[in-house]
């Protein structure tokens, strides 16, 4: 069995994992309501002067008050709600680009709505997840994971770009602004579309000049073409310059790169301008109680910050890919291995930061109870309505028939490992998009609400 097998069979068995956490935790709160519930009905047959000693709000509209408690409501509604959104935005994406065969990729559109709401770390997760899992499913062929797994860098690159220009205080007042004025969206798609794609392409061309040969995501062949002899007229005019003044490797070596550079440009430009453009849309048209809470920092104006858990979890990610790319023939030679080897730099960079210059853990526990408790409060009587609650058990009852159904395939079908991945992909993925859909309709519901 390839790797290629073995990683989509890793991916089926994760989401089937991943996706019985989910249910579990969410028919954990779901008991814990109905038990506020009678606790509640049993306080309002008490006098009247027992129940104005009670607490002002009902035991059903609080977050739960214990540190995992806390962050298991966070890691249900908040976290993975991000995340998937980003994965799917990037397959739906990279879909739509390579069907059309377009001249846009559009496969980091989630990359930027994660890195805008939950920062440069969850940005290059949600990247590398899209990279390693998503894009290997759509160009599972002989050496898709070689072809794959390098571009990871970009990614990874993207979501610490967009991350760190969300945190500047001139995008949250851009954000703030009911009607922003043309000059402010010309920036907005300027620095973070325009230079994004410049500062991108600066990996993306050591990354085409290590790939070279290789199968390379050409979405438009036409497009692709006129770049491929742009890159070749090009390229030997500047290595014969460059050859005199840094020899004939090194000249050759630079001249390469430069011009890879400038074709990921003409390239990444548009791309990334209109990546920038669909993620802003969904974060306030989709999102609009997480910009306020994970943006603008809710009630208290502080929105949250990173901690040194967040690197940790983004090298565990990547440390597959790492670990593909160095023990390949291809790139084990010492010419590309400082290419794989530079997101550690930053990983370990930035978990000496935190771990110096962090908050503290009692601060970042306050700071998510006020959070949890505001999500609690604005959502609670939205989820509360039938139509919620028939949905929730609608999905679970999808789930649970889902499973059934995939103990029946071994029976019927002999590649059972692909079929059981195909059927989950497209179960999971349409619950998934109606879920994010309910999501976004009672974040826009619970806001409008709270603004009468």
């Amino acid at each position: 069995m390839n790797i290629d097998q073995d990683t989509i069979i890793f991916a089926g068995a994760f989401a089937a994992f991943l996706a019985a956490c989910l249910s579990i935790v969410d028919k954990f709160f779901a008991l814990r309501d109905r038990l506020s519930k009678a606790r509640l009905r049993k306080k309002e047959a008490e006098p009247v002067a027992h129940r104005a000693q009670a607490e002002q709000a009902p035991p059903g509209h609080r977050a739960p008050a214990k540190a995992f408690q806390v962050s298991a409501y966070l890691l249900v509604h908040e976290i993975t709600v991000v995340v998937a959104a980003g994965v799917l935005l990037n397959y739906l994406g990279l879909v739509l680009s390579r069907q059309l065969q377009s001249i846009l990729y559009l496969d980091m559109t989630g990359t930027a709505l994660a890195a805008f709401l939950l920062g440069p770390w969850w940005g290059m997760m949600v990247g590398l997840l899209s990279s390693s899992v998503v894009n290997l499913v759509l160009y599972p062929g002989p050496d898709g994971a070689l072809s794959i797994f390098p571009w990871s860098i970009v990614n990874m690159t993207g979501g610490v770009f967009w991350g760190l220009m969300a945190r500047r205080a001139w995008f949250r007042k851009y954000l703030r602004s009911a009607r922003g004025s043309t000059i402010a969206h010309v920036w907005y798609l300027t620095s973070f579309g325009i230079l994004g794609a410049c500062v991108m392409s600066i990996p993306g061309a050591f990354v085409s000049a290590a790939v070279s040969g290789q199968s390379a995501f050409a979405l438009s062949p036409q497009v692709a073409a006129v770049l491929d002899r742009f890159a070749s007229d090009w390229q030997q005019v500047l290595s014969d310059h460059l050859q005199v003044l840094f020899g004939a490797a090194l000249g050759e070596s630079l001249g390469r790169t430069f011009v890879y550079w400038v074709q990921n440009c003409l390239w990444y430009i548009p791309d990334k301008t209109m990546t920038a453009a669909i993620a802003l849309a969904v974060l306030k048209y989709g999102f609009p109680l997480f910009e306020r809470e994970l943006v603008h920092g809710g009630s208290s104006g502080k929105p949250p910050v990173d901690t040194r858990m967040a690197p940790l979890l983004v090298g565990l990610l990547y440390l597959p890919s790492f670990g593909t790319l160095m023990s390949a023939e291809l790139y084990a030679g010492t010419q590309f291995w400082p290419l794989w080897a530079s997101p550690w730099l930053i990983l370990i960079a930035g978990y000496v930061f935190l771990y110096r210059r962090g908050p503290s853990d009692p601060s970042v526990r306050h700071a998510c109870l006020a959070r949890a408790e505001r999500y609690a409060r604005v959502l609670w009587p939205i989820q509360e309505e039938p139509a919620y609650e028939f949905c929730r058990r609608l999905t679970l009852a999808t789930l649970i028939a889902s499973v059934l159904f995939t103990v029946f395939l071994p029976i019927l079908l002999v590649d059972f490992s692909r079929a059981a991945f195909n059927f989950f992909c497209v179960v999971y993925g349409f619950l998934l998009a109606v879920h994010l859909v309910s999501v976004a309709i009672s974040q826009n519901l619970s806001v409008a609400r709270a603004s009468e």
